[in-house]
């Protein structure tokens, strides 16, 4: 548990919109609920229709919702989190918590550079337009060549259904000539 990994964790949740303020002395002793509240609201921002289980209300609720957060989390974003630190909920927590946020606030970061790039409508609609009518020599030309490589494939297809009788034809006629 280090200060720079709270200090990130909480800027991160704050820029990703949490809506509550997360402080820094939140995970300084052992603080279940709000570890299950940022681990719910992390997995419904991957995905608002997951179906994570939310009673948190005994040990083994408590550890059934760790697993099944864990197993979703691997499942949809291939992060692997430790269990037994998330359990625990204390720094060592954040830790865990750290990698599901920096995965979502890389996302919306670069979502925004994207968004700053192509501010204006005409960048954004001049970059999806596409002028196929350059294109239409090429298209005719590639259905062309695609009948023509049917064509041959059937008659080379055929020619081999033939093999076998000419191949018969052949011997015979080569037996019948080398006897004279």
């Amino acid at each position: 548990m280090s200060y720079r990994d709270l200090r990130n964790f909480t800027e991160m949740m704050r820029a990703l919109g949490y809506h509550r303020l997360v402080s820094l002395e939140n995970f300084r002793t052992p603080n279940f609920p709000l570890v299950a509240e940022v681990l719910l609201w992390l997995v419904r921002r991957f995905e608002p229709n997951a179906e994570v289980m939310t009673d948190i209300d005994n040990e083994q609720d408590r550890v059934l919702f760790v697993t099944s957060v864990a197993q979703f989390m691997h499942m949809k974003a291939h992060i692997k989190l430790n269990t037994k630190n998330l359990y625990m909920a204390d720094g060592y927590a954040v830790r865990e918590l750290l990698k599901v946020a920096s995965v979502l606030y890389n996302a919306v970061k670069t979502n925004n550079e994207s968004d700053n790039t192509m501010n204006d409508d005409d960048s954004m609609s001049s970059k999806f337009k596409f002028d196929i009518t350059g294109k239409v020599g090429d298209l005719k030309l590639s259905r062309q060549l695609a009948s023509e490589i049917t064509t041959k494939g059937a008659y080379l297809y055929d020619l081999l259904g033939k093999e076998v009788e000419l191949r018969v034809s052949i011997h015979i006629h080569y037996v019948t000539n080398s006897k004279v």
